[in-house]
Parts: structure tokens; sequence; C-alpha cells
């Protein structure tokens, strides 16, 4: 049993631990602590310890109160530039967080709403030099950015739409230097019938998903004429505060408290070849898949049912083949999250998403419930504990130096579980016709030739894109360490493990 299985118990007895200078002390009901419990506290008080510490330093995360102060790269975007900057930088692809949208009205007016949100969100409007291994942030002055434009006016509706959208997917996929000046981009296209094309593009280092749809949502927001609330939370004041406290004694507490939990893991290998699931460079093997509205549906009753989110259903599939894919019972997984858990954050735009790192105990024949509940236990105690760190590193790697730049990486699988796209954008699509009655279950598979990603990739990687009715799903493997007959094992396995719990 781990320390949080230990302490969800006691909590479920209205049992609660604490630490009070130093010390472990606990408030439950009268005589509700038994013996045996008693004797098992004992018998882990250190690790315990260990960890009511680190979720006080997450709680401390969690509730930053931001403030002003010399604009400074993040410790986020300091690891995403270790990852993603030179000298490979835009290999194999350029990474970009990227958003566009039609709407009614003028160009002109499309163009005004973007220097608007350009000027509202600082962040949108940062630069970088690099000294040696240090980013060094500037701003630019917002009257310096300028729109592309386009005028298609003179085609017919579908055709100007069509070759729209063409050049607005080209135009979304160009690399942003991070030391060549703007990492925001725009596209304007003017479309018959007084619509226009709006697109706006950024590098991952100065935004997320989160920060494309508020985008969206306030550029909606000003062409209807609505004032926009002020921004709470800068980006570079959320930033500060999030270093100064992994700087302070407590941050330090929290890195070694991970840097433990690392060591700890196991490491799984691949079942036919026994290949150690480690991340590396080569080849990766990318399989697109589509999952229909019908089986989308069930997961959310599913949800409904057993009192959880549809997120929560997909990850324990996820869990569960990697279970029995692998034999193992215990293995460590990344989850993709986002760190804006405040009303005061949520309008905050810039580079805020995570990697969570799990323990998951899922016994490979053990019944779906039993390991769903298992697993929202262990999500919610790393929420808990939680470390802002990216999913390419070791969990403790929060800060450049902490550890050797090629730490090895034996988290064998990340799960990322996104819900794709505003709330305008869903109500639009789930007004229309079902289009996916038709799509086959289990789906169709389409495999990518084969590429070289010269960075670091996971050895087994989950996309799933909830598009609010149906969801577009990515299966990605490092072929170096998951051999092609391992590949089809698991990704059989994945989908009867769907049909089992969601069947078509």
């Amino acid at each position: 049993m781990t320390v949080a299985q230990l302490l969800a118990g006691l909590q479920s007895r209205g049992i609660i631990l604490f630490l009070e200078k130093g010390e472990l002390r606990y408030r439950s009901p009268r005589d509700a602590l038994t013996d045996a419990d008693r004797a098992a506290l004992r018998a882990r008080k250190g690790d315990i310890a260990d960890y009511l510490a680190a979720r006080e330093a997450g709680h401390a995360l969690r509730s930053l109160t931001p403030a002003p102060g010399p604009l400074t790269a993040t410790v986020t975007q300091e690891m995403w530039y270790r990852f993603a900057g030179p000298p490979l930088e835009g290999k194999p692809v350029a990474i970009n967080i990227s958003g566009h949208t039609v709407v009614r009205a003028a160009p002109e007016a499309v163009i005004a709403a973007i220097h608007a949100l350009i000027a509202r969100h600082d962040v949108l409007r940062t630069a970088f030099r690099v000294d040696g291994e240090t980013l060094i942030p500037s701003t630019l002055p917002a009257e310096s950015f300028t729109a592309e434009q386009q005028d298609l006016r003179g085609l017919s509706p579908d055709a100007a739409r069509a070759t729209a959208m063409r050049e607005i997917l080209a135009f979304c996929a160009r690399l942003k230097p991070v030391s060549a000046g703007w990492l925001t981009q725009a596209r304007v296209t003017a479309l018959p019938d007084g619509e226009t094309m709006a697109a706006i593009s950024s590098s991952h280092i100065v935004s997320d998903a989160a920060s494309r749809n508020i985008l969206l949502d306030e550029l909606h927001d000003l062409l209807e004429g609505r004032e926009l609330a002020p921004v709470r939370v800068p980006h570079n004041d959320y930033g500060l505060a999030e270093r100064a406290l992994l700087d302070s004694p407590q941050g330090a507490r929290l890195i070694e408290h991970w840097r433990r939990w690392y060591a700890a893991q196991p490491l799984l290998k691949a079942p036919s070849s026994g290949a150690a699931l480690l991340w590396g460079t080569g080849i990766r093997i990318v399989r697109n898949f589509n999952i229909p509205t019908r089986v989308m549906a069930r997961g959310r009753t599913l949800a409904a049912q057993m009192k959880v989110t549809p997120f929560l259903v997909h990850l324990t599939i996820f869990c569960l083949a990697i279970a029995r894919w692998s034999g193992a019972a215990h293995f460590p997984i990344r989850i993709l999250g986002d760190k804006r858990n405040s009303e005061a954050l949520a309008g905050t735009v810039g580079i805020l998403y995570c990697g969570d790192a799990v323990d998951i105990h899922a016994e490979p024949d053990a019944d779906f419930e039993t390991v769903m509940r298992s697993i929202l236990v262990e999500y919610d105690s790393t929420l808990s504990r939680r470390i802002p760190t990216l999913h390419y590193y070791a969990p403790q790697m929060v800060k450049p130096g902490i550890e050797a730049g090629d730490f090895p990486n034996r988290i064998p699988a990340v799960f990322n579980y996104y819900a794709a796209g505003t709330a305008r954008e869903k109500a639009e699509k789930e007004a229309q016709p079902d289009a996916t009655a038709a799509w086959p279950w289990p789906p169709a598979v389409r495999e990518l030739p084969p590429a070289t990603w010269p960075r670091v990739s996971s050895p087994i990687f989950l996309h799933l894109m909830d598009d609010g009715t149906d969801a577009n799903a990515s299966l990605h493997f490092y072929q170096d360490v998951v051999p092609p007959e391992d590949q089809r094992a698991f990704t059989a396995l994945l989908f009867r493990i769907y049909q089992e719990v969601l069947p078509a």
C-alpha cells in the first residue's frame, strides 16, 4: 500500500494526518485510530513525514501570491528551451500553439482586435536572447506587431475557405526561432459574404493549449463588443512567484522528495524484446485514429455513473493496457496537465502546462473500477504534491543544472487527454448531425511513415483530443525500444479494453 492509499484510507474514516513543527500529528473521531493503524504509522513514519512535507510545499505552489517584478524566463520556459531549442530547433517539426476561427466581421476589425490581444498579454510580446545557457527575455512594443493579410473575396465561398485553410495550416506550421524576435504571429484572411478567417500562432515557449482557447474566446468577445476584464495574473508575475518558492528551502524539499520518488520507480521492459523502456532519440512511429461519438458518449455516461471525469475513464483504459501488455502491476506514467488551478489564473496566457508523474498500481487481471479508484487516489496525491516540471524529463528536473542534461527518463508512458476547443467551438459542433455514425470501432488506424526524431521520445504516448462529441487520437511509439510486434500487440490490446469498458 502506498502512502497516498494509506492516508486516503484513514481520511475516509475521519483521521487526518499533518505535520506540526516537523512532527507527525493527527485529528480523528474518538477511538477511531486502532492499534493496527498506530503500528502502520510507526512503521512508515519517515515516509509519511516526507510525503506530508511535500504536500505542504505543493499547497504553497498552488496558493502562490504572484507579484510584479523584473521580466524573467519562467522555469517552464527554461525547461522547454532545453528540450526544443537550438541546435535542433524545429526538428523534426516546429512546436507551435495555434488557433483559427471564422468570424462575421471586416478584416480591419479583426486586425484591431488581434492587436488589442497582443497589447493585453505581455507574454505574447516576449522575445529572447540567449547568453550561454541563460534565457534573457525582453518585451517587444505592441505597436511593432504586424498581422499578415490576405484577400480571397474574389473566390467562391467554398474555394476561399479551402484556400484560406490550406494556407493557414502552413502558416501555423512555421518555425518561430526562440532568438528571432516575434514568437507570436497572426494571419487575417478576408473571405466572401462578410466573413474573415483569423489565425494566431505562437511558439510553445510563450503559449499552451489553454492559452489558445483564451485568445480565441477573447477575440470573439472583442468583435462582439464585450469588454474584457483585466488580466488578474500576468504570466511573468506567476513565474516569479513559482521560481521563488522552488528556490526556497520548501522548494528544495519538494525537489528532493521527487528525486527519491523517481529513484524508487521500477523500470519496465518491452514484452517481446526485453528492451528497457527508456526515452531516447531514434525512430518514432505515429498511429492516428478517431473515436466516434457513440464511444465517447459511453465514456461520459460511465464517468457520470461512477462520479468521476471522462478523463479518468480513458486514463484507466490506457493504464490497464500497459499493465496487461507489460505484465507489470506497478509502473509510473506522466500525465499532461494545466497549472491554472484557480479563478485568478483562468485568464492567464502563457506556458502553464506541466507533466505530472503518477504512481500506477494496476494488477493486470483487476477489474476496471478497482484500478480506476486506485488511479484516482494516486493522481489526486500527485496533484497535491505537484512540481512544475515537463514530461520530457525526470520529475525533479525543474531547473537547469539540477541534473545532468542526459539524465535518463525511465517513465515509460505519457497520457495527454485534452478537452479540445472552446465552449463556443464545442457548441457549434454539437449542433451538427453526427458525422461519425458510420465510423468503425475498433477504428481504422492510419500509420504514418517511420520518422527519425532527433529529440528524446517516450516509449509510449497516447494523445487523446476530446472534441466534445468525437475524439482525435494519436498513439506514438519509440521503435528503438518498442519493436513493431509489441506496437501491434499494445494497439490491439488498447482497443480490446475499450471494447470491454465501453462496448460498441
